[in-house]
């Protein structure tokens, strides 16, 4: 997990999600629970960290008493409230695997219009809500955001060391490692930026992550394919020695993994924090593309 951020709503948004991950970490270990619908003490958690006014991809997730995360991929919806308390939108949310066959979430689009302390609730299918935890919404981003210029960044390339010592992935694709980010964004050709460390993630949704994209490299080739490590020396004997990327710095990243598609102009056309099936992000590079 990345903290590197003084904005107290960003630290407390990154403390919700170092919750969550400790909660997860315990039930990946016993394995998800299947249900057709969510128990009334479920405890529903918004998982992005990074949301601000404006139109926003968001993650929910749920966990029973026991710290189990709920597996359930039947349609909910979802249910936002604004810091006056009043509701504001209620969204259908798509279930996906975030680790295949262990832990789900949903994924709903909603736009914030103010900012301040939110609250969320999921309906299930029998028409029952669940309320969520509270969680916290900015005026801006703290990472780049969608229509923002993508960071020209030096990321590291395999023309300046051996592939292995600049990504912790142990199936890379060399093809992603060709160019920097400032290369890659700056070619006049749409580029897809990819901040994932398979080998260090704590959230152990960074290699489905890169996989997802490098799933797709073959089906655009006239895009530019860049991973970064969120860390600069792969060879640390304990995590406390790691020392964070200036790339993850520049994006202003809370947390990892993050995936970006920039169009040909050098502009973000869309963010993915943390989990993004091959759908999503093959529809994101259709409109880059077309």
């Amino acid at each position: 997990m990345i903290a590197d951020s003084p904005a107290p709503d960003a630290r407390a948004a990154a403390l919700r999600v170092v919750i969550l991950i400790l909660m997860v970490a315990v039930s990946a270990s016993c394995g998800g629970d299947r249900h057709d619908g969510l128990p009334h003490d479920a405890l529903v958690l918004m998982v992005s960290s990074d949301l601000a006014v404006g139109p926003q991809r968001v993650l929910v997730a749920a966990v029973d008493r026991d710290n189990r995360s709920l597996v359930s991929d039947t349609p909910v919806g979802v249910v936002f409230y604004g810091p006056d308390g009043t509701a504001r939108e209620e969204t259908a949310a798509r279930f996906m695997w975030a680790i295949p066959e262990v832990r789900g979430l949903w994924r709903a689009n909603v736009t914030f219009d103010a900012p301040g302390n939110w609250k969320l609730a999921v309906r299930g299918a029998d028409g029952r809500l669940v309320e969520g935890a509270p969680f916290s919404v900015a005026a801006e981003p703290q990472t780049v955001g969608v229509g923002e210029r993508a960071p020209a960044s030096l990321s590291k390339t395999s023309s300046d060391a051996p592939i292995r010592t600049i990504t912790s992935d142990p199936e890379p694709d060399p093809r992603l490692y060709r160019m920097t980010v400032a290369e890659a964004v700056g070619s006049g050709r749409p580029a897809v930026v990819v901040f994932a460390t398979p080998a260090f993630c704590t959230s152990r949704t960074c290699g489905p992550a890169l996989d997802t994209a490098k799933g797709l490299v073959d089906d655009y080739p006239s895009v530019n394919w860049v991973h970064v490590e969120v860390y600069e020396n792969l060879d640390a004997q304990a995590a406390e020695e790691l020392v964070i990327a200036e790339p993850v710095v520049e994006w202003g990243l809370p947390n990892e993994p993050w995936v970006f598609v920039v169009d040909e102009s050098g502009v973000v056309a869309d963010r993915f924090e943390g989990v993004v099936d091959r759908m999503e992000l093959d529809d994101a590079l259709a409109r880059v593309t077309s």
